[in-house]
């Protein structure tokens, strides 16, 4: 009691962020009591569908989430690591929560323990409350400050971003703060305590994180890693054994994540999944203008006292360069992006914040708190802004998903668990979070095993065919919609590549038009009872108001079942 009365700041504003970051679904339920048939912001904020099919593929039994989208590859190695999912999806399960409500207490449960954490390793490395309180609201509701262009929108009295906060996407960025800043805290009391239970706890999340993120765990391997060979040029000797040990400790929880490892490496089609996700060839040295800059700001003013401290955050400044350029050694380039937005920015906010309070004068303390108070006021605002501002803008999005409210419920009460349904994307996306069957086709797929280059064409092709886009028509098509065709079937390959998904070469244009031509031996109507026979579908979706041009009522080998609103429901007949 005497902890909670100590820290109660905290922990008022830890239930206002998570309040913050959840408001947008449950405001819509209110907002639109009327009309709400059971679909939450499904696809408002950034990947978000992505991550509640994961979350809904732990809940009906696949843990490792290989491929949460067909009927087959559930036994293939995984390529996203599934731990903050199944963290997620069992809170739900253990309150017997659906999906909907699941996320939702996810939103407030993880996010009010990662500010906590995040609060209490500031406190400590800080030693002042209110900097930690300052520090934290800024880096969990005001990041998109960071940036001549979001701050700039706030001073001209618009929103930073309309596409909600970052915490709002279920599992990541949540699961994966709470694993690198839980790290931290863990290991900083071990660090300065030299206590044997922070070290355990410190090689336990370490090696937990191998199944959660591999930016945190690659991120963490290279502080620890740079602190080791500041520690060895003091002759710190004992202080490196400790940490060589939580090091070694976490690689041995991480065994089964190797294996797993090697099973994708020896994967038919390991390469060509690995180029569209974004590991590419290449030993350019990478040097990012933020970490440049924070190193330059805490090498000059960051204080140098606290001998402890500012080891352990030099160490955390030089990380950033190392993960950067491990391309030179490995010579496989990874996404930096994702060490940018989870690791970097956060680390800067943290640090050049606390530089900043650090350095105030004692005279001037009434003076420090005064912007300590006007950085988590300005915090809120933004994070309410931000909030408001993008259920504005897909307001009208997120009513018109209602649409499949009454459609999901149909198949929840009459298709078994497993089936495969053939829909469009946007349907295809509601199947796989809203109930336990496969689909034919789902954009996520071509960064799994199971979207092998073969599949992911006939699937295009399929969807031009019934478009009715014609053989001669081809070539006009497929050159308009070249971004699209290299992004559905190469992913992220020639944006990181190329500087862009258009970048796509014409000959590789030129190569698919000539298989889509191709398929015109066969007509439109055996074509489609070709593939989806091939791939098991049982159950087909007709969206008339989406795709009036399919006329899936012309093919004589579907039955119709069901219709609903704008839906039709078939079947194949025998």
């Amino acid at each position: 009691m005497e902890l909670i009365k100590k820290h109660k700041w905290a922990i008022i504003l830890a239930v206002l962020t998570a309040i913050i970051v959840s408001y947008p679904q449950i405001y819509l339920r209110y907002d639109h009591r009327d009309i709400y048939k059971g679909i939450d912001l499904m696809g408002a904020s950034d990947d978000e569908s992505p991550w509640m099919s994961r979350v809904r593929e732990v809940q009906d039994g696949h843990l490792l989430m290989s491929n949460p989208y067909f009927k087959e590859g559930k036994n293939d190695p995984y390529l996203v690591q599934p731990f903050g999912s199944i963290i997620v999806a069992y809170t739900g399960k253990f309150f017997g929560l659906g999906i909907n409500n699941t996320i939702l207490l996810s939103r407030l449960l993880f996010v009010f323990i990662l500010f906590l954490i995040i609060y209490a390793f500031i406190l400590l490395t800080s030693g002042d409350k209110l900097t930690a309180l300052a520090v934290t609201s800024s880096l969990l509701l005001g990041k998109s400050l960071i940036g001549r262009r979001g701050l700039f929108e706030l001073l001209s009295g618009n929103s930073p971003s309309t596409t909600f906060l970052a915490l709002t996407r279920p599992v990541n960025p949540i699961m994966t703060w709470l694993f690198f800043f839980g790290f931290l805290l863990s290991f900083w009391l071990f660090f300065e305590r030299r206590q044997r239970l922070w070290g355990i706890l410190s090689a336990l999340i370490l090696g937990l994180s191998f199944y959660d993120y591999f930016y945190t765990w690659s991120f963490l391997y290279a502080f620890c890693g740079v602190l080791m060979l500041i520690l060895l040029i003091q002759k710190k000797w004992q202080d490196v054994k400790r940490i060589f040990f939580i090091l070694l400790a976490g690689l041995l929880i991480s065994i089964p994540f190797f294996i797993n490892l090697y099973r994708c490496m020896m994967w038919p089609t390991h390469q060509e999944v690995g180029q569209r996700i974004g590991l590419v060839d290449g030993r350019m040295p990478s040097i990012g203008i933020l970490v440049v800059l924070l190193f330059v700001i805490f090498f000059i003013f960051f204080p140098k006292q606290w001998k402890e401290r500012y080891i352990f955050f030099l160490a955390l400044v030089i990380a950033p360069f190392v993960v950067l350029n491990q391309q030179i050694i490995t010579t496989k380039a990874l996404m930096i992006s994702h060490y940018h937005w989870y690791m970097h920015v956060p680390l800067a906010i943290i640090i050049i914040l606390m530089t900043f309070f650090l350095r105030f004068p004692k005279r001037f303390n009434i003076f420090k708190k005064a912007v300590a108070l006007l950085v988590i006021v300005v915090s809120i605002y933004t994070g309410v802004l931000i909030q408001q501002s993008s259920y504005a803008a897909q307001e009208e999005r997120i009513i018109e998903n209602q649409k499949y409210g009454p459609l999901m419920d149909w198949f929840n009460d009459n298709a078994k668990a497993e089936e495969v349904v053939f829909a469009n994307v946007p349907t295809s996306k509601a199947v796989v979070i809203y109930t336990p069957l496969n689909v034919f086709y789902h954009p996520t797929v071509k960064y799994l095993f199971g979207g092998e280059r073969n599949r992911l064409t006939e699937t295009l092709f399929l969807f031009y065919r019934l478009e009715g886009i014609g053989k001669d028509d081809a070539k006009n098509v497929f050159f308009k919609d070249r971004r699209e065709i290299s992004a559905s079937i190469y992913g992220i390959y020639y944006r990181e590549t190329a500087g862009g998904f258009e970048a796509i070469p014409d000959e590789i244009l030129e190569k698919l038009v000539e298989e889509y031509q191709n398929t015109f031996t066969l007509s439109t109507a055996e074509y489609f009872e070709h593939l989806t026979s091939k791939y098991g579908v049982n159950y087909l979706v007709w969206d008339k108001k989406y795709n009036p041009e399919w006329r899936l009522d012309n093919y004589s080998f579907l039955k119709k079942v069901a219709e609903i609103d704008d839906f039709v429901i078939y079947v194949k007949e025998d």
